[in-house]
């Protein structure tokens, strides 16, 4: 094939996908503000990933060691993931017991 047919592909599929993922985004903003008392708890969710997500950050320490090429900012960044992982499973381990419990008590 000739390479200039398949830089346009490449192009043209490029900018379909931009264009596809800013529908996306505007829609999400459109039907956010027309609904918005809907779209409380997805907000609240949200927010309350983004804190786990931050003291996650926090807790990590930017210990850098040997072998890794990675900086301290890296680091804290690896480790706060790490911990906001274990608090999610916590979480959700602690949200299914919380229903068993509650549904043997209705």
């Amino acid at each position: 094939m000739n390479d200039a047919v398949i830089n346009t592909g490449i192009i043209v599929t490029y900018v379909l996908l931009a264009v596809a993922a800013l529908s996306a985004i505007l829609f999400s903003i459109y039907h956010l503000i027309l609904n918005f008392r809907k779209a409380k708890g997805g907000l609240i969710g949200g927010l309350g990933l983004i804190a786990v997500i931050f003291l996650g950050y926090l807790i990590a320490t930017n210990e850098v060691y040997e072998g890794f090429a990675v900086s301290p900012t890296q680091s804290q960044w690896i480790g706060g993931g790490i911990h906001a992982t274990f608090m999610l499973i916590g979480l959700a381990f602690l949200a299914a017991v919380f229903t068993e419990v509650s549904k043997f008590f209705r």
